[in-house]
């Protein structure tokens, strides 16, 4: 039985050039502790961006469409690390990644500088899901070995 959900996608066209926006985006995973460049195609017209959020990295796969002197038209794929979305939870993680990026995609693309304090929010906002995901854990080995469940 396959549980799988479409990965979340969506298209923007932008009032910018492909190479401001590239430019924003590696500023972006180069400035972001829990982003990554993973690879730039320029044969593809795309690049991958790896979010870690807790214990479910995702990938952002940017693909560059169409172009013109002043507009850009691109699309932004969400996928897990381990491959297609398989639950509600993976696909508002994806919803969250899509959002943060383009917030500071956006903001860069008018001349924003990520600062300190753009850096440990998201680095809380990392260690906060780790955390409750950890205490889940805890509670659950618990709740398994006292046997209380029979």
């Amino acid at each position: 039985m396959n549980n799988a959900i479409p990965t979340p996608r969506q298209t923007y066209t932008i009032e910018n050039t492909k190479e401001e926006i590239i430019n924003a985006l590696e500023y972006i995973a180069n400035e972001l502790p829990t982003y990554k460049l993973l690879d730039k195609n320029e044969k593809l017209n795309s690049l991958r961006i790896e979010i870690t959020r807790g214990f479910q990295p995702q990938h952002l796969d940017v693909r560059f469409q169409d172009t013109d002197s002043d507009k850009t038209t691109f699309e932004i794929e969400v996928s897990k690390h381990t491959g297609g979305m398989t639950n509600d939870d993976s696909n508002l993680y994806a919803k969250k990644n899509l959002d943060e990026c383009m917030g500071y995609l956006i903001k860069c693309l008018d001349g924003y500088k990520i600062t300190e304090e753009d850096k440990k929010a998201v680095k809380k906002s990392q260690m906060t899901n780790v955390l409750i995901v950890g205490v889940i854990m805890v509670v659950f080995i618990w709740w398994i070995g006292s046997g209380i469940w029979w």
